[in-house]
């Protein structure tokens, strides 16, 4: 993964609620052109010891501008990663992302580690989601932003929210 290094602009592995068992990884890389990112797939060691059952594979809009190296935090508080996907309605305003990161609270904003706007790999208009990872003290945190509608992403139908941790050499 060495010479992906100056694309990464983040990456971890996802855990189950005990944060030790490892359900998936993410990475997120700034790459020239869709054969690259299939390149990047084909050569990312967990793939191809056949650890993952699927991947998928979106364009990214890196509204924050910054990689999870850039986060400053001095809180050691637990990361968690949330996609959400699926409008609800097809009404919806889909040439950006629902919530700009500037309108979102100073807290939260804070917070935030990575958020952008996800579309198809075809047609970079076309939103199909939104992924983010945030800092929070606990899971319940998390859920009460949620349920709050705080974040933002209310005009999604499906949202994966998982246990999250930096990944990369240690």
């Amino acid at each position: 993964m060495d010479g992906f290094a100056e694309s990464m602009i983040a990456r971890g592995p996802t855990l189950a609620a005990d944060r030790e068992t490892v359900t998936g990884s993410l990475h997120v890389l700034s790459l020239p052109s869709i054969d690259a990112a299939h390149q990047f797939v084909a050569q990312e060691p967990n793939n191809r010891a056949g650890v993952y059952a699927e991947h998928s594979v979106w364009r990214f809009e890196n509204l924050l501008g910054r990689t999870m190296w850039e986060f400053s935090s001095a809180a050691d508080e637990p990361r968690f990663l949330i996609i959400a996907g699926t409008l609800r309605s097809q009404t919806v305003e889909t040439s950006g992302p629902p919530v700009p990161p500037e309108s979102r609270s100073a807290e939260l904003r804070d917070r935030l580690i990575l958020y952008g706007a996800l579309t198809t790999l075809d047609d970079d208009s076309e939103l199909v989601g939104v992924a983010l990872a945030l800092q929070a003290p606990e899971r319940e945190a998390v859920d009460a932003q949620l349920a709050a509608q705080r974040v933002g992403l209310d005009v999604f139908r499906d949202i994966e929210i998982h246990d999250w941790e930096f990944g990369g050499r240690r």
